[in-house]
């Protein structure tokens, strides 16, 4: 049974490794035992690429994990409730739901393929010294799979070693408090044993490098910092690891935000700056690469500027997620990430009109898409209605300075480092800096409270649509607040006319979802598959 299990571990690695580009491209062979694998580097190279698949699969990074499951209150689901019955994005759902089993899963996938190559990898003949960076690489990623799991479902199984029998899937939970001090402590140790390359090592960003695991340490933190966990000295962490990418010189704020956007729907990557640090990496649709299974990206076809071309010229969009008027609001008509964020335009599709046809007048500012990733900016032919090749942006430069001046504003107030970090974000934009003085180019802060708020606002405006924003809110205590706030926005009498929503359907479509939410949405159930097979575990509360 042991070597049965294996084996099948082996083979999925093996095909899945198969699937990632960039940096892996080999064929798998047949084999008979453990033994006749792990010879050499290439084929630990393509049993890593079976760990980092994990993160360009539909359920995590191509849209379960990032759009459907993380609606926030800056945008909402532009559907009725019964139309989405069986979505994640409609918050009706059970333990039984496919989308949150099928992410869990894809999950602890990584972190058996992890497992499975840590306890192999020494068979393997090659250089040592690379096979400490792989060595790392795999540590970081099994790390990471398992503060994801934590972050979505709270207390959870921590697997350090594969499964050897099929009792093994008896595991009980760890606390989400020791599962990230496991989590950080591994990360830490993997950077302090210059077990990861620096990112200028790499021609893409599909890759782990220093900076990213420095990067990814300053999110962990300030997560613990947070409700409702309160870890004493997190924020100081946050602050060491986020002055850390920023020291190291290796990344910078790309002049051009559109660009940044572009490039993940062009499946470019920019050495000249590296904002975007790291990214989940998509090849391909099913008719240029087929049999990929939910080894898709649906960035720009679920979120994007709502189209329904589906020949080359445009690209099919269902523009499912609007915005709400409250990121509308947060937004200075000057700021160059408005219009990147939301649609400056839509396809008319329904009097006959060519479909590029772009039309600047809107019925409503709550009818307007999200709009940072387009399928018109996509390169890949022939486009197919439901997929594309678009990556995804797991971290980016900008988010690290939000962070470190949210840090060092917990812990030292409106200092010089904290404005900075945040101004340096705002320039880019093209809007007024902050400060502690009045001027007539700048915006007066009075104290660490608005300055507090300031980087609340800045964070939305930056990096909405990301699948960040809801777990921001969370970690600052006002998530069902929040939400609460959206679901009474629309009917508001300063937005019920002059263009702010289109109609009362329209209105209740915007509340309906966003008024559901209460701490129980905070983390989604454990699976009802793993409770029936895991003896040891219990079901959330709430649920």
């Amino acid at each position: 049974m042991k070597n049965r299990i294996i084996l099948l571990n082996l083979f999925a690695v093996l095909l899945l490794g198969s699937s990632c580009k960039k940096f892996l491209e080999t064929n798998p062979k047949d084999f008979l035992s453990p033994t006749n694998y792990f010879r050499n580097e290439a084929e630990v190279k393509s049993a890593l690429g079976g760990i980092y698949v994990t993160l360009g699969s539909e359920f995590t990074y191509g849209r379960h994990m990032v759009i459907d499951g993380a609606m926030d209150d800056l945008g909402y689901w532009n559907q009725t409730e019964v139309n989405i019955i069986d979505r994640l994005a409609s918050w009706n759902y059970t333990s039984a739901q496919p989308q949150i089993m099928m992410m869990w899963q894809r999950l602890y996938e990584g972190i058996e393929r992890a497992n499975v190559l840590l306890e192999n990898i020494d068979r393997a003949e090659m250089d040592e010294a690379k096979r400490a960076k792989y060595v790392g690489e795999i540590r970081f990623l099994r790390a990471y799979y398992h503060y994801l799991l934590t972050d979505l479902w709270g207390d959870v199984p921590v697997r350090l070693k594969s499964n050897q029998t099929v009792t093994d899937v008896n595991i009980p939970q760890t606390s989400s408090r020791e599962v990230l001090q496991m989590v950080v402590a591994e990360i830490e140790d993997v950077i302090n044993t210059n077990s990861l390359e620096l990112a200028s090592a790499y021609g893409h960003s599909s890759r782990v490098s220093i900076t990213v695991a420095q990067a990814m340490l300053a999110r962990i933190y300030l997560k613990m910092a947070g409700e409702s966990l309160k870890i004493a000295g997190s924020y100081e962490k946050a602050l060491f690891w986020a002055t850390k990418v920023q020291e190291s010189g290796l990344h910078k704020l790309n002049p051009n935000y559109d660009e940044i956007f572009t490039n993940h729907s062009k499946n470019l990557y920019e050495t000249q700056y590296r904002e975007s640090m790291w990214e989940a990496d998509f090849t391909g649709n099913p008719t240029t690469d087929p049999g990929k299974g939910d080894k898709y990206s649906w960035i720009g076809v679920t979120n994007g500027i709502i189209c329904y071309d589906e020949s080359d010229a445009l690209g099919y969009s269902y523009g499912y997620i609007r915005i709400r008027l409250k990121l509308w609001d947060l937004f200075e008509d000057t700021d160059k990430r408005k219009y990147r964020s939301i649609a400056p335009h839509r396809y008319n599709v329904t009097n006959g009109q060519p479909f590029n046809q772009k039309l600047t007048t809107f019925t409503a500012v709550a009818d307007r898409c999200a709009a940072k990733w387009r399928r018109e900016e996509e390169i890949l032919r022939p486009k197919v209605k439901n997929n594309n090749e678009t990556n995804f942006p797991i971290i980016r430069y900008s988010d690290v300075l939000l962070m470190l001046a949210e840090a060092e504003n917990e812990i030292n107030g409106t200092s010089t480092i904290a404005l900075e970090a945040i101004n340096e974000v705002r320039v880019r934009a093209g809007v007024r800096p902050y400060a502690m003085t009045s001027g007539t180019g700048v915006i007066t802060l009075t104290g660490p409270d608005d300055l507090r708020q300031a980087i609340r606002d800045e964070r939305a405006r930056e990096l909405c649509f990301e699948g960040i924003r809801k777990h921001d809110l969370i970690r600052w205590g006002i998530f069902e607040q929040a939400m609460q706030q959206a679901a009474a926005e629309p009917f508001l009498s300063a937005n019920t006319g002059n263009g702010r929503t289109a109609n009362a359907q329209q209105r209740t479509t915007m509340a309906a979802i966003a008024s559901k939410m209460t701490e129980k949405y905070r983390l989604f159930p454990i699976p009802q598959k793993e409770l029936n097979l895991n003896n040891q575990i219990k079901q959330n509360r709430f649920w």
